[in-house]
């Protein structure tokens, strides 16, 4: 009993020795499958130079072409003003916007011409002595040239200067009681009004502010590359001016919650380059801004904030690709004929919101990967996934749209 006791634990030892033996011998073996490549599916578009249009993009302010601050040039009362004599009155050239009183300018004539009166008698009287002085020099029988003095010339210029100083006068006093009446210089509308009827003024007195109404300006600020893509001209010193037609430019500004446009030109950019934004403006200008219009589109108001789209050069023999196939860098994927990709460094020369302009490095019908593969080797062996169908497309499309509302006037 005590000898088997002692070999129990070697016995059990032996057991599992020859169980883990067995369990060895008898593995079951893997089985080996066959590697099984895989290939990336890409979709692509096809590459077709085209012209392209460049339109650019800015804002500014509108502001008038020429602004105005009527000053009297003589003193007293204001005793009328115009029925429009108000900030937005609006009034054409030569219109009476305001009366000073005229009473003592009027006085100041019947004196100047009283004046002239007695002038005027006293030329004549001095000139009857100079002919009679004349002829006594001739009756005494004298052969000696007589003095200027004995002919009264002195006498006779200074009743002539007298004379003249009196016309001086009345023109003057004429020209006083003219300024009475402040006149528009030209068409315009009324921006700011400094005084009313019954004030006193004097010269030196600022009247009101006025602006012309012929066009409008709108100054819009614009890159130094922005500005390459623009026909503008650079005038040098000593150069004969040229008329220019600049770009077409449209202009755009809600009003009342309505969008409106207008069609202006490009006419001059500005001398200097803003020392902090480093960009030029161009002016643009919109003839006849307060004309009325079959769609009772509103006035175009001076400070109103609007945006505008310039015109630009026709790019031709230009690629336009979408923002989602660069692959990050400037570069992008090409799928070869062996359907293998390729990449390419890209220099883009314009910008839009969706895509990017080339004109060099790639050849038409090549086809471009828009999938983005950004760890994708040169090389890759890739699939190109078949065009989407009509039903397809449909389901794509449809959930993004939204109901048209109605198109505002234009």
């Amino acid at each position: 009993m005590k000898y088997i006791r002692q070999l129990l634990p070697l016995l059990v030892i032996a057991i599992a020795i020859l169980i883990s033996v067995l369990i060895y011998n008898n593995k079951p073996e893997a089985k080996r499958k066959p590697p099984q490549s895989k290939s990336l599916t890409v979709e692509t578009i096809t590459l077709e130079s085209q012209p392209f249009p460049i339109i650019i993009h800015t804002q500014g302010t509108v502001e008038p072409r020429t602004t105005t601050t009527l000053i009297p040039r003589v003193s007293g009362e204001i005793t009328k003003v115009s029925p429009y004599f108000r900030p937005g009155g609006f009034f054409e050239k030569g219109d009476s916007l305001l009366i000073i009183d005229p009473t003592d300018y009027s006085l100041d004539i019947k004196s100047a011409q009283a004046t002239l009166a007695e002038a005027h008698f006293n030329f004549k009287e001095e000139q009857a002595q100079a002919e009679q002085a004349a002829d006594n020099w001739k009756r005494l029988g004298r052969t000696t040239k007589p003095s200027d003095l004995v002919l009264r010339k002195p006498q006779l210029a200074r009743a002539q200067a007298v004379m003249d100083s009196a016309k001086a006068q009345l023109q003057k006093a004429q020209l006083k009681l003219n300024r009475t009446q402040i006149k528009a210089p030209y068409a315009g509308r009324i921006l700011e009004q400094f005084v009313d009827i019954g004030q006193y003024v004097a010269p030196g007195n600022e009247l009101v502010k006025i602006f012309a109404i012929d066009y409008v300006e709108v100054r819009l600020p614009i890159t130094e590359k922005q500005r390459g893509m623009i026909n503008l001209p650079r005038p040098y010193r000593g150069e004969p001016i040229k008329p220019y037609q600049g770009p077409e430019a449209t202009i755009h500004a809600a009003i009342g919650g309505k969008k409106y446009t207008w069609v202006g030109r490009v006419v001059r950019t500005e001398g200097s380059v803003d020392r902090a934004t480093r960009q030029v403006f161009v002016i643009v200008q919109i003839d006849n801004p307060y004309q009325h219009h079959s769609d009772n589109r509103p006035p175009l108001e001076i400070g109103q904030f609007v945006k505008a789209d310039i015109q630009g050069k026709i790019l031709d023999n230009t690629y336009a690709l979408p923002r989602s196939a660069v692959q990050g860098n400037n570069t992008i994927m090409i799928v070869d004929k062996d359907s293998r990709l390729q990449r390419k460094t890209i220099d883009v020369i314009w910008e839009t919101k969706d895509q990017l302009l080339i004109q060099k490095g790639l050849e038409p019908n090549e086809q471009l990967c828009t999938t983005y593969v950004p760890y994708a080797a040169n090389n890759a062996k890739v699939k190109i996934a078949p065009p989407p169908t009509s039903t397809q497309e449909k389901q794509k499309i449809l959930p993004q749209q939204k109901p048209q509302s109605n198109k505002p006037h234009s």
